[in-house]
């Protein structure tokens, strides 16, 4: 899944903070930020500056339930 346009990162950040399960951020280039980690949301918050990362980019999410917490930030695209 990706990230929608526009969203919200801090808003974003902190509906994974309520996730119980694994979320990631993956590069095309097969690198991989835990978002649960708080050194990782530092660089994906620096990386956020930087549009085409996040086009590129891919969050996966192990459980469904948290896949639906952050639904509203979300696209299948």
């Amino acid at each position: 899944m990706k990230l929608k346009q526009d969203t919200d990162i801090i808003a974003f950040l902190q509906a994974v903070a309520f996730c119980d399960g694994e979320i990631l951020f993956a590069t095309p280039q097969g690198d991989r930020l835990s978002l649960k980690s708080e050194f990782s949301k530092y660089l994906f918050a620096i990386a956020a500056a930087n549009p085409a990362i996040l086009r590129t980019g891919r969050i996966v999410v192990w459980k469904k339930a948290d896949k639906e917490r952050l639904q509203e930030f979300l696209t299948e695209a």
